[in-house]
């Protein structure tokens, strides 16, 4: 994945859409009446906050499990949480999911996992965790301009979707990320990867489009800090500054020009868990 610098949320449909109200008629049905579980600090984030004033969390209170904007329910009960809040736990994420899967034109039911192989490790410092995502194959685009500047980053997702998962029956893997190149700390260039599922790692369909492409990433460590919210949030910018902060606190370095977005959760409903996270030297 260090060749992710060269050429390098659910946007996934996580991290593609952004949330439109709790009274919105929500599509999705779940099969099994939806839980909202209460999540701690320590549970969410396995790791302690520096002990400075400007790293208290005091901002990262709770609301009420279950309960959408002004008190309305979602129609399916998959509320929605408006105000920050502990992100989802990354056990209650990457689990193994019983799906309908195509190798080799052959269509089979199996348990398989939904995340990657990410090894999360004991954080010897406040302020951030640090995670190890392996070597692999990734399914990467770049994020498209509009005429004004803005990016493009739903449009650019559903290209991945149509013009590649679709036509080959790759199935959805998360957490789904948004790599930013900057330049004086604004962004100038941005990608989406999601990685390929274990079933097609060692013989990815090849992309039929010119604008989606399949790259091989090396092993990457990364220092990221865990966000309950939206990509939108200010508090979710701050992130980044913290996490800064953090790793100097711990001297360590870190590629300044480059901030990734780990979306794993779906944002129209439910409890979040976004990443903002720092490339390793």
């Amino acid at each position: 994945m260090l060749k992710l610098l060269a050429v390098l949320a659910l946007v996934s449909a996580s991290m593609a859409h952004r949330y439109i109200g709790a009274s919105w008629k929500q599509s999705y049905k779940p099969r099994t009446p939806y839980v909202y579980k209460s999540v701690t600090w320590d549970e969410a984030h396995e790791y302690e906050d520096c002990p400075e004033e400007d790293f208290q969390n005091d901002n990262y209170e709770e609301q009420e499990e279950g309960v959408g904007k002004d008190n309305i329910k979602a129609e399916n009960g998959m509320h929605h949480f408006l105000s920050r809040h502990n992100p989802k736990l990354i056990e209650d994420i990457c689990i193994n999911k019983l799906v309908n899967v195509t190798i080799d034109g052959t269509r089979s039911e199996l348990s398989v996992p939904v995340c990657p192989d990410i090894v999360r490790e004991e954080s010897e410092h406040c302020g951030f965790e640090t995670v190890i995502i392996p070597a692999g194959k990734w399914i990467v685009i770049d994020i498209e301009r509009s005429a004004d500047g803005e990016f493009q980053i739903r449009n650019s997702y559903k290209q991945v979707y149509y013009d590649y998962r679709k036509p080959n029956s790759v199935r959805f893997m998360v957490p789904v990320i948004l790599l930013w190149h900057l330049e004086n700390g604004e962004k100038v260039r941005g990608e989406i990867a999601t990685y390929i599922p274990e079933e097609h790692q060692s013989n990815p369909p090849p992309s039929k489009s010119d604008k989606v492409r399949v790259e091989d990433w090396d092993e990457t460590k990364v220092y990221l800090r865990p966000y309950g919210g939206h990509r939108e949030d200010k508090q979710f910018e701050d992130q980044y500054e913290l996490l800064r902060k953090a790793l100097t606190r711990a001297n360590l370095s870190y590629k300044d020009n480059v901030e990734l977005e780990a979306g794993y959760t779906y944002l129209r409903y439910g409890r979040q868990r976004i990443e903002a996270m720092l490339l390793a030297n």
